[in-house]
């Protein structure tokens, strides 16, 4: 048995976080227990063609008026921080048979969007016992009810422009809560170059001895005066206090018999208010795909774009012959089903960051939600990525002023030097929905699920000695990096409080 003061699940950012307030508050008595054999949970840093580096996890700092993260940053002094670029710009928006559909004084898709988001928040607004419902049916209401206000195009292609939403939840329209869609920025957005550098920032401020690498925790026994936290390999830890900062997807197996990798055993069981607030929360998966070529042939004038999924045959017609609203949802519903053997990537909307505007790396970023993401992620290689999505890579390539064929050239065989293609060395893609200490991304909410329950039964607890962090246990900051920071401040401050002095140190029994 080892005594520990603290047990930190999880080397993550939340993890982290709370590992290095803990030491800077005077703990000489900690572990952190890291199922991976790198800390940084979901932030995650790889590196690609050219020495090249990219964020897999994670990309940017958001609400940048009050992420105490991004705060933190800026008063360091560069050479300490991560490099950033606000990259908030006006999209480029086109589909497969129109082309470009933004900034178009005829059809004002820009303007519908924001009515269709007022819309849809003004309905929950209005009546706090209104159903909640998926975002499409929500389309599709304000469709059906504002057609007589609305021209054919703007009937077309506003429901496909509107699923921009999907990449910031990470799931699709049909599957987001409708109640808990708005997204309320507090300030610009800045993406990060890269986050390895903070994960590094925080985790050096950690003795290194602390951190145990490939050490999955199997059990967590609060039954006696101290916590009993166990291993995969049988070690146990004596601990006042343990903190969880495995991912809600992940602890959501731990209300479930099956064993499974990452599965933590509660003894005893979590209380019941945390089971049943997991009934009414969930998690999307947001995925990356990043296409990246020799040189920059296309124009850096917008970082930006969004490639539409494709219009539903006949939708202005049906929205206008519709007798009803909920004949018209089952309508465009079967319409609007997926089938990834015969699909394509023309079913989906796709968002595009051009890497070039803002740097030197002539690369494109790709997010995606689920379905499509788990689909992606499941591809076997590189040959396959590109078959799928060539025809969108095509196409935005265009929108960028690229006119000249893709190059491909994986294995480095062309002689491309002196020619005007872009030439395509390498496709990478994240793996989240594979990874098993993962599953997917972070929070989403379908329709009828309220996050706010899991928050406050997961923290509200304050005789507990058995602590959760991350970004699904946080409101201000939920779904981001900085909600997991600062969710691991919190509990360090009220570990801290209730302990009083940290004077003990760390002993084997």
């Amino acid at each position: 048995m080892i005594e520990k003061q603290v047990v930190v699940i999880g080397a993550g950012i939340s993890g982290l976080k709370t590992a290095s307030e803990l030491y800077a508050k005077g703990c000489k008595s900690c572990v952190v227990l890291e199922a991976r054999d790198r800390i940084g949970g979901r932030l995650y840093t790889a590196p690609g063609y050219n020495n090249n580096k990219y964020d897999l996890g994670a990309s940017w700092h958001h609400d940048t008026l009050v992420n105490g993260l991004f705060l933190e940053e800026v008063g360091l002094p560069k050479e300490e921080r991560a490099a950033f670029v606000f990259d908030d710009d006006a999209m480029i928006v086109f589909d497969k048979e129109r082309g470009r559909v933004d900034q178009d004084p005829e059809m004002a898709l820009e303007v519908l969007m924001e009515e269709l988001l007022k819309f849809n928040q003004l309905q929950y607004f209005e009546d706090l016992d209104v159903k909640d419902v998926n975002y499409f049916e929500t389309i599709v209401k304000y469709l059906y009810e504002r057609r007589d206000l609305l021209t054919d195009e703007q009937i077309q292609y506003l429901p496909q422009v509107a699923r921009f939403m999907e990449s910031w939840h990470g799931i699709d329209w049909k599957t987001q809560s409708s109640k808990c869609l708005e997204i309320a920025h507090q300030g610009r957005n800045a993406f990060v170059l890269n986050y390895d550098t903070i994960v590094k920032r925080v985790g050096s401020a950690i003795p290194q001895e602390w951190i145990k690498m490939e050490t999955e925790v199997s059990e967590i026994d609060s039954e006696g005066k101290k916590v009993v936290v166990t291993t995969k390999t049988g070690e146990k830890y004596a601990c006042d206090y343990v903190v969880v900062t495995i991912p809600q997807s992940i602890l959501a197996h731990s209300l479930k018999p099956e064993p499974r990798k990452g599965r933590i055993e509660f003894n005893p069981p979590l209380a019941s208010g945390i089971q049943d607030a997991f009934k009414k929360t969930h998690y999307g998966s947001l995925g990356k795909v990043v296409f990246e070529f020799k040189d920059c042939c296309w124009s850096r004038k917008r970082s930006r774009v969004l490639s539409l999924g494709s219009s539903t045959p006949d939708i202005t017609a049906k929205v206008r012959d519709a007798d009803d609203l909920a004949s018209l949802v089952e309508k465009l519903n079967l319409d609007t089903q997926y089938n990834f053997k015969n699909g394509e990537s023309w079913d989906f909307p796709l968002f595009f960051v051009n890497l070039a505007k803002h740097t030197d790396i002539p690369s494109l970023i790709l997010l995606m939600a689920d379905p499509l993401t788990a689909y992606i992620e499941s591809l076997p290689d590189k040959e396959k990525l590109y078959e799928y999505f060539e025809p969108i890579l095509t196409k935005v390539l265009q929108a960028l002023d690229c006119t000249e064929p893709i190059v491909k050239d994986f294995d480095d065989k062309s002689t491309s030097d002196g020619i005007s293609s872009p030439v395509l060395k390498n496709i990478m893609t994240t793996k989240w929905t594979l990874d098993e200490y993962a599953l997917g991304a972070y929070s989403a909410c379908e329709p009828g699920d309220d996050p706010m329950d899991l928050i406050l039964s997961l923290t509200n607890n304050q005789t507990s000695k058995i602590r959760f962090a991350g970004e699904h246990t946080i409101m201000d900051g939920a779904g981001c990096v900085y909600g997991a920071w600062g969710s691991g401040k919190r509990e360090a401050a009220f570990i801290a409080d209730k302990l009083g002095n940290f004077g003990s140190h760390s002993k084997t029994l």
